[in-house]
């Protein structure tokens, strides 16, 4: 009887311990669900809901969302890695951008001026917000020179063009250099990707492959290495990727169709783009000249609205091949090619490789003056 009892005493102690285990598991799981706090403190707004959201590949998505009582409330969540957020009112009244890490966060603000705002707690914002004030001397000499260039004479715009590039030349050098030495923190990528545009793919292929194994799996890391692998498949020397977009009738037109043994420029632009339109003229140019030797150009937008995107092409005497699925910047064709500024162009030749990217003014003009006197 005694060692039936114990038995049964063994079995109800193991129970007891499995179930001790299992609140302690929970407990610890739920612990590690809920690793950053952000207290939020909107002074003025009331009972509103706001939201967590993130910019991801030129959308908004949304994270969380909490209603507010008496302008206060606090998020509670699970991260891996830092990322950068946005705290949004439902209304569209403001925003503020910060990074949440794995602590606890306070943001201020009111809901007047939201660009006022304070955020304490995140060392990863710290850090961002430091490196973002040493870059604030750049945006000031650059804000001088536009001032300079709107008093100047021809030739002084030239040098002050001159300045201005020097100027960027640093900026960017700069970005580079604090990614290269600070490779372990999440800040590093997303200053490169929020500025990839600025970067030429040795540079870009460099500084990622720096980035160390901790932030590997940083979305921000993962970004980059995808952008490094699309500008590498349209670099010079690589063979061209069809695509198919609707013409202003909404007729398919693949690029394959418009190659024909020639060579063509595959031209991204947008009617509401003052430097593409500026451009405009010497695109023209260049076809009117070299159309009859073989010499075409087809036309890619990034507009959205189409009655725009047909006005721009009659008003510029654009007589080629254009296409656009109005999807702005995001554009299936542009993601293809890796196109993030526009004009943005690539001259391919009639075996459908890429010889050239970017030719503009006066480039453009020699290098098929080049190609055609040949």
């Amino acid at each position: 009887m005694f060692a039936k009892n114990r038995t049964n005493m063994y079995k109800i102690s193991s129970l007891l311990l499995a179930v001790l285990l299992g609140i302690i598991a929970v407990s610890c799981q739920q612990k590690e669900e809920n690793n950053f706090k952000v207290d939020v403190t909107i002074t003025g707004i009331g009972d509103k809901v706001v939201y967590l959201q993130q910019r991801k590949s030129g959308e908004w998505v949304k994270y969380d969302s909490i209603n507010l009582v008496a302008d206060k409330g606090v998020f509670e969540g699970n991260i891996d890695l830092p990322e950068y957020f946005y705290l949004t009112v439902k209304d569209g009244q403001g925003y503020v951008p910060f990074f949440i890490d794995k602590s606890d966060i306070s943001i201020t603000t009111n809901i007047n001026n939201m660009r006022d705002y304070t955020v304490s707690g995140s060392k990863t914002q710290d850090e961002y917000s430091a490196f973002m004030e040493s870059l604030g001397k750049f945006d000031e000499q650059a804000a001088l020179l536009g001032q300079q260039y709107q008093q100047a004479d021809e030739e002084g715009k030239k040098n002050i063009e001159v300045q201005y590039d020097s100027l960027m030349e640093q900026k960017t050098q700069t970005m580079l250099d604090y990614a290269l030495s600070n490779n372990e923190s999440v800040v590093s990528p997303f200053i490169i990707m929020s500025n990839s545009y600025l970067f030429e793919l040795e540079a870009l292929d460099n500084v990622t492959n720096n980035f160390s194994p901790k932030i590997a799996n940083s979305f921000y890391t993962q970004y980059l290495k995808d952008r490094v692998s699309t500008l590498k498949n349209v670099a010079v020397g690589q063979k061209y990727t069809d695509f198919t977009l609707n013409d202003p009738d909404g007729n398919p037109i693949p690029l394959s169709s418009i190659l024909n043994n020639n060579y063509v420029l595959v031209d991204f632009w947008a009617s509401l783009c003052g430097p593409c339109r500026a451009e405009n003229p010497n695109v023209v140019e260049a076809y009117n000249k070299y159309h009859d030797k073989g010499f075409d150009v087809f036309g890619v937008s990034f507009d959205k609205d189409h009655d725009k995107w047909v006005e721009a092409i009659e008003k510029d005497n654009l007589t080629w091949k254009h296409v656009s699925d109005l999807k702005y910047w995001s554009s299936e064709a542009g993601k293809l090619y890796g196109v993030q500024s526009i004009p943005h162009n690539f001259l391919i030749d009639p075996q459908g490789i890429i010889v050239e990217k970017n030719l503009r003014g006066e480039d453009l003009q020699n290098k098929l003056a080049e190609i055609y006197s040949e």
